[in-house]
């Protein structure tokens, strides 16, 4: 049995339509600029992958405004763009319509501004729980839709969007759903989320002058991630039955592995990317040395990408030097939960068109850091096999195989 994409959908600092986002990640525009939604003035760090032009008014009411979070705005928003190139749902019975979503923080503004409002002594409004909540996306995008299915929300740090993925393909493997809504959203480029990355010392602060060349994987002098925002969408189906409604198929999904490494809350593990990697490859049914393209987790924290390049380099061997890779990252800033669904979405356009987005910002890779991460300039090719990476806090590691159809 296949499981393909026949929809996708795209919240992002470069472009809030799949064909915005891909064309400026080919060109290798950067979405990284200084923050503008609040005063930085007692950060260290002050820049973010900021989705600017993002106005829910042109989809949502006044009044949904008021009962949703920014980041439940942008998984709706996503969905939208992501049901309407999938075509028509209709021919699934409502209950056999699933959503599987992945966010790190959730509602993390309407926590943030409510509790600012109490320590104020004011009131809080009404819906701060319900926009609050992790599952409130997910809740919200069934009920646009009337998705009657499973509904879930993972929240695995930085691999919430990639454990959300790989779970909407285990759905439709075991038959508890005929489709799945699938993806990851995130919005917390906020003050508290700010200052507490930059406690663990782990957001860039020496290009606060320089936002576009802040975001650099794999680099040499590279100081840290830069924060972001955004969500990915993608449309799950088995293969026959998305022929069989006439849909367009970008992908295939072939493989998902999820490992812990069991060992330190923020500190990466090259046991537990390996293992993921390898879980991965081998749920796909396919061998290493098919590969052709790795969609990097790729940070740009000076441990993890060392750590990311020696574990792609223990699963491929000889092979890793031939295998194209990239750091969408680099573009956009951590889009925190929504990162592997944004991932997969350029894994996918790189199946789809031949193209490998470049990792920007790559003028000197670091010495410990020496494969191929298509410095500056995209590249064709015609890869046939991608991995898509995505780890995070609490060791939670997550590798996904799309192929082509």
């Amino acid at each position: 049995m296949h499981i393909v994409v026949t929809g996708m959908g795209v919240v992002s600092p470069i472009g809030s339509s799949i064909k915005q986002f891909w064309d400026a990640a080919i060109s290798g525009k950067s979405g990284i600029s200084s923050i503008q939604c609040f005063d930085t003035s007692k950060h260290r760090s002050k820049i973010a992958g900021q989705v600017n032009d993002f106005d829910p008014k042109t989809f949502l009411s006044t009044k949904q405004i008021e009962q949703t979070d920014r980041f439940t705005q942008f998984a709706l928003h996503a969905t939208h763009q992501a049901m309407k190139d999938a075509g028509n749902l209709e021919f699934y019975e409502p209950h056999r319509l699933g959503v599987s979503l992945g966010s790190g923080m959730g509602g993390y503004s309407t926590f943030e501004s409510s509790a600012e409002r109490k320590l104020q002594k004011r009131s809080i409004p009404p819906f701060t729980v319900p926009r609050t909540m992790a599952n409130s996306a997910a809740a919200w995008i069934a009920a646009e839709y009337g998705l009657k299915g499973i509904n879930l929300t993972y929240s695995t740090a930085c691999s919430s969007a990639g454990n959300a993925i790989g779970m909407g393909l285990d759905l439709l493997r075991t038959g508890k759903a005929d489709a799945v809504i699938a993806g990851g959203a995130e919005a917390c480029v906020l003050p508290l989320t700010i200052s507490g990355f930059e406690a663990l010392f782990a957001l860039s602060t020496g290009f606060n002058d320089n936002p576009h060349r802040a975001s650099r994987p794999f680099s040499i002098g590279r100081d840290g991630f830069v924060m972001g925002e955004g969500a990915g969408i993608l449309i799950l189906e088995k293969e026959d039955t998305a022929q069989r409604r006439g849909a367009q198929i970008y992908a295939r999904l072939a493989g998902y592995g999820c490992t812990c490494d069991a060992a330190h809350i923020v500190a990466p593990d090259v046991e537990g990317q390996v293992a993921a990697m390898e879980a991965a490859i081998q749920d796909a049914g396919i061998t290493f040395d098919t590969i052709d393209y790795i969609n990097a987790h790729a940070t740009s924290t000076p441990l993890g990408d060392v750590v990311e390049t020696q574990a792609i380099k223990r699963v491929l061997g000889k092979h890793a030097t031939h295998v194209s890779i990239s750091a969408t990252k680099s573009l956009i800033g951590h889009t925190i939960g929504a990162s592997a669904a944004i991932g997969s979405i350029a894994a996918i356009k790189s199946l789809q068109t031949g193209m490998i987005h470049p990792t920007i910002n790559l003028d000197k890779a670091d010495p410990e850091c020496d494969l191929d991460y298509t410095p500056i300039k995209a590249c064709k090719k015609t890869p046939h096999t991608a991995l898509c990476n995505a780890f995070g806090f609490g060791g939670n590691n997550v590798s996904l195989v799309f192929t082509t159809p």
